[in-house]
């Protein structure tokens, strides 16, 4: 064999080395598909479960074939979700489980349901509103603040103190809107966060304890302040703050009608339909119904939309379903589903206590 044909076979050789550790290399470098199971799709429930009791968890109810998948956390990641579960946010990539009485989040991968990452020392997280990369979290803990953590590190970059008990959240163009509802005492007011600067400012309501905010058609912020049961020093009801809904222009922050609820019952929750024209309120403990108004209306109907005694509910931004949420004690909670139009479709076991939920889809 000559020295030529020697010294091209090497060549070949070391050229056929060259492309197969290239394309090895190339191969590892190519990130994993994740498989989507479809959970960025359909509704998640909020089962709070019992104080204590460390069995919160996420109902998940699939549109296609109207079925509920429950306990999903635990069954797809092989431990429980924690001490009561607040509320569940699905973000821009991301799902977000705020566990308030075991004071953390667990971040979830929208897609497949497992956790991704546990953030913990939030005191008492309650709701939680994403925006350019950081999530904004109510705590009731430590005088009530929001907590801003930053969706590509999952860590907590900085605090803002707010009013007491803060609960719902919502954001119209650069300002976050914070429902302070008083916690264990009284509050009237609305806290708003510039969120360019941090800079925080209060909208004061005629009113008692803001528990839940909705944005409408004008982009105007609704306001449910619950009011609340007075009682004396031995715990004997003696009177009560009614309840009322507020509406606040999102241009100036003024306030621009007031509108009386109930003298003596405290619904906790507020909704709005998928074009946001329709306003729903109701649930909470001792409250029958939920009632829908139209958004210019300025007086609401004295007869309930839907009947019953419901512990949350939540609008299905997909079709306006309407899903009423039951809490008995000491046993599972049942979904409710209703059209639009207040009929009733069906009903599911869920968890137990079943506050709300989340049906923003992702795959859209």
């Amino acid at each position: 064999m000559n020295i030529t044909f020697k010294f091209m076979m090497m060549l070949a050789l070391t050229a056929g080395l060259l492309f197969s550790s290239c394309k090895k290399n190339s191969e590892e470098e190519t990130p994993p598909i994740v498989e989507d199971k479809g959970y960025s799709v359909g509704v998640l429930i909020a089962n709070e479960g019992a104080f204590g009791g460390g069995n919160g968890s996420v109902s998940y109810f699939d549109t296609d074939d109207n079925t509920v998948t429950n306990d999903l956390f635990k069954t797809i990641n092989d431990f429980p979700l924690g001490d009561v579960l607040q509320s569940v946010y699905r973000g821009a990539t991301n799902t977000y489980a705020c566990v308030n009485a075991s004071n953390k989040i667990e971040v979830i991968n929208s897609k497949t349901f497992e956790s991704i990452a546990t953030i913990s020392n939030l005191p008492q997280p309650r709701y939680a509103i994403e925006k350019d990369g950081k999530l904004y979290v109510s705590c009731w803990g430590s005088g009530g603040q929001i907590k801003i953590i930053d969706t590509n590190s999952n860590e907590i970059i900085d605090s803002i103190m707010v009013g007491s008990g803060p609960e719902s959240l919502c954001i119209v163009e650069n300002n976050l809107y914070v429902a302070n509802s008083g916690g264990f005492s009284i509050d009237s007011t609305i806290s708003v966060v510039n969120l360019s600067n941090n800079h925080i400012s209060s909208i004061e309501v005629d009113g008692y304890n803001p528990a839940s905010l909705a944005v409408d058609a004008d982009n105007n912020i609704w306001v449910l302040a619950k009011g609340n049961v007075i009682y004396d020093v031995n715990w004997t009801p003696i009177g009560h703050n009614p309840s009322k809904l507020f509406v606040i222009n999102s241009t100036d922050n003024t306030i621009l009608k007031t509108i009386d609820l109930f003298a003596d019952k405290h619904p906790v929750k507020i909704a709005v339909s998928k074009d946001k024209g329709s306003i729903y309120y109701g649930s909470g403990f001792g409250f029958d119904g939920i009632f829908k108004m139209d958004y210019k209306e300025n007086n609401p109907s004295s007869t309930a939309f839907i009947d019953g005694s419901f512990y949350g509910f939540l609008i299905n931004e997909a079709n306006d379903e309407i899903f009423a949420l039951t809490g008995p004690f000491g046993a599972n909670g049942v979904l409710m589903r209703y059209t639009a139009n207040g009929e009733k479709i069906d009903e599911h076991e869920v968890g137990v206590f079943p506050n709300g939920g989340a049906s923003k889809d992702l795959a859209n």
